[in-house]
């Protein structure tokens, strides 16, 4: 593949994130496997020019939401799918039976709330990488627009990767202490310096650790050419911000910008001129465009407001930063700087009305009633992602319950696609719902899909051993000529 291919595909992957991965379901015991999956098929998907959701960025908006990484329900899912601009989610399950691994993933289209035939692959376990990187190609092509390159090149990618080091990076991704994480993803990146998903990893970590000076270094060994050299010079640019080099890293987003405009770009970018003497284009204005882009992002309009105030316009400041804290009333760090600019723009008596209410609450260093703005504030993003979050949600069971009710009325009365719609709405909310797999095979063989009516008889049978289900599955794939398939526990279709 060649330079110029890779990167546009990365241009194109920092333009627009539209597919976000989650873990396939599986063993509890070779959990790894899921985490490996989800870490690496959105990088298999930047490869050839497939806006994809970092891993990392799935687990901050995670976190934003409150959900734990280990309990996130397919209802969850589609929220953060949907919180994170995106249009497809990849799901599925997997099994390993010996040394043989099956994986099973199927794409939703979180606006149409359809689900896709399953896209399957296995093979020996030490073949993850080749057998995730096949199945990002299926997910691909699957997209509105053709991937980039071949799918012998991204196969190869795939292959090339050492497995001992893919199984170690995906188990240091576990662990729940983050020094321990960091003291594994550096084994990892020192045992295999060209494996350059676990670089991008270990550089995240180090600078939530704040060791600015380290991920520059890890950093610096992701080539030019690579299709992750954007995220590896965000990221960089991120370093410099926190090593106080700020002129390095305005005239490095400034370079991102002129590549592809993003609004975390721009926002990082101004961060970076806040400390420059007479610095032009001005911070504001670089910012006033990335909310512009990204108007919901609450943290590029705090930024904003901040600027502002630094460069002297206390009025609109406190603008910005009011409308920041009607999102979230407990963000006490915009409280305290909407006193500080309703103080600067003379309106004495609402400035000491935030200020008190932030020391009744005890949130507040008595210090900081006088403004001082030396201290720094601003919130230099990690990604070139903008998170707005939308907590709101339904119970999976009670939602997945009333769309089956509904599919299984139209069916009965000959609704044919209206009933496929409530159904598959049924099957995201609740996977583990046999009712809504066997319904939606009813429904399959209704409309003579034969092939996909024996995929959802498979997932019913993983949900609940039933005979009346096994007897029909069984039969159906008589039908099909692949009778000794349906011997047995069912596996990955």
């Amino acid at each position: 593949m060649s330079t110029a291919v890779l990167l546009l595909g990365a241009a194109l992957a920092a333009a627009e994130a539209s597919i976000v991965v989650m873990p396939p379901d599986g063993p509890e015991e070779a959990g790894w496997i899921g985490l490996a999956v989800a870490e690496l098929m959105p990088r298999a998907l930047q490869r050839v020019g497939v806006p994809a959701v970092e891993r990392a960025d799935r687990l901050r908006m995670q976190e934003e939401l409150g959900v734990p990484v280990a309990s996130a329900t397919r209802a969850t899912a589609i929220r953060l799918a949907e919180t994170l601009g995106a249009e497809r989610l990849v799901v599925g399950v997997f099994a390993l039976e010996g040394d043989r691994l099956s994986l099973s993933l199927r794409l939703v289209d979180v606006r149409q709330a359809s689900l896709s035939a399953p896209l399957a692959a296995s093979g020996a376990v030490e073949e993850l990488g080749r057998l995730v990187h096949s199945l990002a190609w299926d997910v691909a092509l699957a997209g509105s627009r053709p991937p980039l390159g071949t799918r012998a090149a991204l196969v190869g990618a795939g292959e090339a990767i050492p497995f001992l080091a893919l199984r170690d990076h995906a188990r240091a991704l576990a662990l729940t202490e983050p020094a321990d994480r960091l003291t594994a993803l550096r084994r990892v990146t020192a045992a295999y310096p060209r494996y350059l998903e676990a670089c991008l990893a270990l550089a995240r970590q180090l600078l939530d650790a704040r060791e600015y000076a380290e991920a520059r270094r890890v950093i610096a060994a992701v080539p030019a050419a690579s299709p992750f050299a954007r995220a590896a010079r965000f990221l960089d640019g991120v370093a410099l911000v926190g090593l106080g080099l700020d002129r390095e890293a305005a005239q490095l987003y400034a370079a991102l910008v002129d590549e592809e405009p993003s609004a975390t770009a721009l926002a990082n970018g101004a961060l970076a001129r806040l400390r420059l003497p007479r610095a032009s284009p001005s911070p504001s204005s670089l910012l006033r465009r990335a909310v512009e882009m990204e108007p919901a992002a609450p943290d590029l309009a705090f930024n904003l407001g901040w600027a502002l105030l630094l460069e002297g316009d206390a009025e609109a400041a406190a603008f910005w930063l009011r409308g920041v804290l009607s999102r979230d009333p407990r963000d006490h760090q915009t409280r305290l700087l909407l006193s500080w600019a309703l103080r600067g723009a003379g309106r004495a008596e609402e400035a000491e009305r935030e200020w008190e209410q932030l020391a009744a609450g005890g949130a507040v260093d008595p210090s900081l009633r006088t403004p001082d703005l030396k201290l720094r504030f601003e919130r230099v993003q990690l990604s070139e992602r903008a998170f707005v979050v939308d907590a709101e949600g339904r119970s999976d069971a009670e939602m997945a319950a009333t769309y089956a009710a509904r599919g299984e009325r139209r069916l009965q009365s000959g609704e044919m696609e209206e009933a496929m719609a409530e159904l598959a709405r049924a099957a995201l909310l609740d996977p583990y719902s046999a009712r809504a797999h066997v319904l939606l095979a009813r429904a399959h063989l209704a409309r003579g899909e034969r092939e996909k009516a024996a995929a959802e008889l498979r997932m019913a049978l993983w949900c609940r051993e039933d005979p009346q289900v096994r007897a029909q599955f069984v039969e159906l794939m008589g039908e099909l000529g692949r009778a000794e398939a349906a011997a047995g526990p069912p596996g990955p279709p």
